[in-house]
């Protein structure tokens, strides 16, 4: 009485991908000798890149210890080695077959740009590839053959050059090898001096703490402390409190005193309120300006709610009028053009119109008050 397999009893023909080549699952039976992975937690399997037909541990070991074997797989007859067995790293023996076969072709086509004249040649070199490489992933058998002839007449006729490049990509990788194996060990070597240097200023920290507390407690003993570069400076202790002001039978505590330091000087203190302007006084002397001065053109924005209440005022618009008027007052045209070195015409402008303004200058200028 034949059992039908459940739901939970699949083989590995019973889901296929696109490319026709069987998937491999966790809960696979292998095609040969039909063991389950749940009767063999332990099985593994294995497949072969002549055919990729996937088979456990337990069936390559016995079939193909032996020497060479014909695949077990009804209709394939290909020649299988057990050195050539490997475990799949992709789910997807199709992707697993196409990885390999890339791989390969790239072994073989490893010319590089500087190996052509042009750029249109090392273009036309890399199409050529890809579609080698499509006939042997995808295409016929008729175009499978084709591919694989040309792709070994191709290593035959250019054997040296693949060789001399593949020596030349072992040297590059190498190299990239030694210099990441370099820049690590600096690394290392630098986080083991920040490490060093960290414990040794801890240490210095607490010897000189603990010179401190013995110098105190030791009153006048001479301390000797090294100092950066090595030089050592003689540290000596001396009492707080002369003679007249001890008291009987109190305890003097010596204070830490350092030999040939500079005095420093306290700056003087400021006579008088801070003046951020330095002294320069800015109340005009040529003019005054009166409270209560009115203009007809000005009496409407005194009593307009849109001016007052912003905070606008008019006494600040009559001093800004008169400053302007005036300050053109002690300017010549003849002395800018004799401007001496280190000022400008602009400069100069300026600091006639300040004097013209506030008057520091005597002069002839004229006084409306």
């Amino acid at each position: 009485m034949s059992r039908r397999p459940g739901a939970g009893y699949y083989t590995a023909t019973a889901a296929k991908p696109s490319g026709g080549m069987p998937l491999i699952d966790k809960n696979d039976m292998c095609p040969v000798c039909k063991m389950m992975r749940y009767l063999n937690p332990d099985m593994e399997f294995l497949i072969n890149p002549e055919c990729y037909h996937s088979m456990c541990t337990g069936c390559v070991n016995r079939l193909f210890n032996d020497g060479p074997n014909q695949c077990p797989y009804a209709g394939c007859h290909k020649t299988l080695r057990r050195k050539g067995f490997k475990s799949a790293f992709f789910g997807d023996l199709a992707v697993e077959r196409e990885v390999d076969l890339r791989r390969r072709v790239n072994s073989v086509f490893n010319q590089v740009e500087d190996d052509f004249e042009t750029l249109r040649d090392y273009n036309n070199y890399l199409q050529m590839v890809e579609d080698l490489t499509f006939d042997l992933v995808n295409g016929t058998e008729t175009k499978r053959r084709e591919a694989e002839a040309q792709l070994l007449q191709w290593e035959m006729d250019h054997k040296p050059d693949i060789e001399r490049n593949r020596k030349a990509g072992r040297e590059a990788e190498e190299q990239t090898r030694r210099r990441l194996q370099a820049e690590q060990e600096l690394a290392r070597q630098r986080r083991i001096a920040a490490i060093q240097e960290q414990e040794e200023e801890k240490l210095a920290l607490v010897r000189n703490r603990e010179a401190v507390l013995d110098s105190m407690a030791t009153g006048g003993q001479r301390v000797q402390l090294k100092k950066r570069g090595g030089v050592k400076a003689d540290i000596t202790t001396a009492a707080a409190a002369s003679a007249g002001s001890s008291l009987p039978g109190s305890l003097d505590v010596g204070k830490l005193s350092i030999r040939g330091l500079k005095e420093k000087k306290k700056p003087a203190a400021p006579e008088g309120p801070y003046d951020p302007f330095g002294g320069y006084d800015f109340v005009p002397s040529r003019y005054k300006v009166h409270s209560g001065l009115g203009h007809p053109l000005l009496e409407h924005f005194e009593h307009d709610r849109a001016h007052v209440t912003g905070g606008y005022s008019l006494e600040e618009f009559t001093a800004r009028a008169m400053f302007e008027a005036f300050a053109g007052l002690g300017v010549f045209i003849e002395d800018e053009k004799e401007v001496g070195i280190g000022l400008s015409a602009g400069e100069v402008t300026g600091m006639a119109a300040g004097i013209a303004a506030t008057g520091h200058v005597g002069g002839g200028g004229m006084d409306p008050r």
